[in-house]
């Protein structure tokens, strides 16, 4: 197999799988990139799950995975605040994977409400969060008027659920928005930063890079603007009914198109083959 110098940064829900329901295709495509010796990262906005708890889930469904296939929006605000604001105290509000990102990247978070009324706190950085309470909305609010840095890991204001769709990171990033005046950073596609964050993983530039994903509003903008060459899949929330109201909305025209991920697969074999 020849080396190339494409590399992949790949969606996941609506791209890779539904539900608890792997999209047809989606073993075959990451066994060909992987025979092909094409580098590739899983980036997620969700904030959730651990990247070792999105892999367990990917080989579960048949994608083979390793942990360090994954990055999370989670990861990549640590990473954020590690770089940017090094030694600052951060008030979380989270689930385990943003709990765990932080402490892996060596960041000083806490999650106590009584901390940020207590003590000074720097950043305020939040994701999903189902065991959101007032209190927290209150505090974060109150850290950001006095001048915390507001961190939002992902801008997604709803999530398919077992009941259709429940609040996402974004609804509640609302919330701390309204009640604070202030607008968050944003780390999560469609921002940049999460796809910086993949670049720099991958140890390409963006025009080495490819990224795929079913969403225009988030996967398609987010590769644009970090300058990445994009393929979008008609496996998800885009479909060819809609797709060209989406390609209006997002302002963008992706460079590929495919209606199945057996086609995206072809199209990589057909490059390999090309560069032979």
């Amino acid at each position: 197999m020849m080396d190339t110098k494409w590399h992949a940064c790949i969606d996941l829900d609506g791209t890779m799988y539904h539900g608890s329901a792997m999209i047809e295709g989606a073993d075959a495509l990451i066994s060909t990139l992987q025979q092909l010796r094409i580098p590739y990262q899983f980036v997620t906005n969700n904030s959730s799950r651990t990247p070792e708890e999105v892999a367990d889930m990917l080989n579960r469904l048949g994608i083979n995975a390793k942990s360090q296939d994954v990055l999370t929006s989670a990861q990549a605000a640590a990473s954020y605040i590690l770089k940017k604001f090094p030694g600052r105290h951060v008030f979380m509000i989270g689930e385990r994977g943003l709990e765990q990102a932080l402490t892996d990247a060596g960041v000083q978070w806490t999650a106590d409400v009584e901390a940020v009324w207590n003590e000074e706190v720097d950043i305020v950085v939040q994701g999903i969060d189902r065991s959101l309470s007032y209190a927290k909305l209150e505090a974060a609010a109150a850290a950001v008027r006095k001048g915390a840095l507001s961190i939002l890991t992902n801008p997604d204001l709803m999530l398919p659920s077992d009941r259709g769709f429940s609040p996402g990171a974004g609804s509640i990033g609302a919330a701390i928005q309204a009640a604070s005046g202030v607008e968050p950073v944003v780390i999560g596609k469609p921002s940049r930063i999460i796809m910086d964050a993949a670049l720099e993983r991958l140890g390409c530039r963006a025009e080495e890079a490819i990224v795929i994903g079913d969403n225009m509003m988030t996967d398609m903008l987010a590769g644009h603007q970090a300058g990445c060459r994009t393929a979008l899949v008609l496996t998800g929330i885009t479909t060819a009914a809609n797709r060209m109201d989406y390609q209006k909305r997002s302002g963008v025209n992706p460079d590929m198109i495919c209606e199945t991920l057996d086609e995206l697969r072809q199209w990589f074999m057909e490059q390999a083959h090309n560069n032979e």
